[in-house]
């Protein structure tokens, strides 16, 4: 079951992780079925068909995922905001180097790596 405490600590390692562009260190928190969708997979993961990939799934092809994403973005960095914790789930609410709004959430396996994560950008009125 996921507390306070427990999502506080993954949300420091995670921002920490990924503000110093360490990839390893981020994946160390990820399960070896990673499965990570997100809307920029859509954009830079496309396949032979020239369609858009829908999530990256492994931890080795998410990695590589990730590694590309910080090739391109040498200055990215992410402003932690909110933390909220569900019963096996977490969303950590932040901004991206751009300003832009961000929401993602991670649900985690027994062992506490996470086996799903699924990323949020932008803002839509209500």
């Amino acid at each position: 079951m996921m507390t306070e405490e427990k999502a506080r600590a993954f949300a420091e390692a995670w921002y920490g992780a990924w503000n110093r562009h360490d990839v390893a260190g981020v994946m160390e928190l990820y399960a070896e079925g990673i499965e990570h969708s997100s809307p920029f997979i859509a954009r830079y993961a496309v396949d032979a068909a020239g369609v858009g990939a829908r999530a990256v799934v492994g931890k080795k092809a998410v990695g590589e995922y990730f590694a590309r994403a910080i090739a391109r973005n040498p200055t990215l960095r992410f402003d932690p905001m909110f933390v909220t914790v569900g019963l096996e789930s977490v969303i950590l609410v932040y901004r991206r180097m751009s300003g832009e709004l961000a929401a993602e959430v991670f649900v985690f396996d027994a062992s506490g790596r996470v086996v799903r994560s699924i990323s949020h950008y932008g803002v839509a009125s209500v």
